[in-house]
């Protein structure tokens, strides 16, 4: 399984270039695939040389590139799946963590006792990278290490047309800390709060 992970301490400069170029603008990163039943215009030539378009000709259909970590996806509790970064406040974070609060809430947040710097968000479920799947209140869930961080990624359904379909908690340590532990304790405070679907 390959998944894609962004640090903690990555997306917040992320966040702080987007939040202060482009408001609450979303960019998402993917592959355009064209459609099995597309089709493409193709220039033929004339007697005199000039091209001209004719009938449209069909296209091979393409095999869409996979968005979701491989393998079958387990849901027993489905979520809503609306992207949101205020999930949990900074003080539901510093209680899931047993840390102090962050003095502003949003995705990314910094507490301390232990300093971490948190991000907690509905996002896809494309990531880079080795993940140990794991569950986590029946859903299947994703263990993903990098270094000393650690993200926690909970699937919220297993539809193939939602496009945010996973709940992600990545925290990096700024002091030593089970960083996995947290993540863990931080996705299932999360998954609690987000509303069924």
């Amino acid at each position: 399984m390959h998944m894609r992970r962004v640090t903690a301490l990555t997306a917040v400069l992320t966040m702080a270039l987007s939040l202060g170029l482009a408001g609450c603008a979303q960019k998402i990163n993917g592959t355009a695939v064209m459609a099995a039943d597309a089709s493409v215009e193709k220039p033929t030539t004339t007697t005199k040389g000039k091209p001209t378009t004719t009938a449209k000709a069909p296209t091979t259909s393409a095999k869409p590139t996979e968005t979701k970590p491989a393998g079958k996806i387990k849901i027993t509790t489905k979520k809503k799946t609306e992207s949101n970064c205020e999930i949990l406040s900074p003080e539901e974070v510093a209680a899931a963590l047993g840390a102090k609060p962050a003095p502003t809430p949003g995705c990314v947040q910094t507490t301390s006792d232990p300093l971490v710097v948190i991000l907690l968000m509905v996002t896809l479920s494309d990531y880079d990278g080795t993940a140990r799947e794991i569950e986590v209140a029946g859903n299947t869930a994703y263990e993903i290490k990098e270094g000393n961080d650690c993200s926690v990624m909970i699937m919220l359904t297993d539809d193939p047309e939602v496009i945010t379909p996973a709940l992600l908690a990545s925290v990096t340590p700024l002091d030593e800390v089970d960083t996995c532990g947290l993540a863990l304790k931080l996705a299932t405070a999360a998954f609690n709060k987000i509303p069924n679907a």
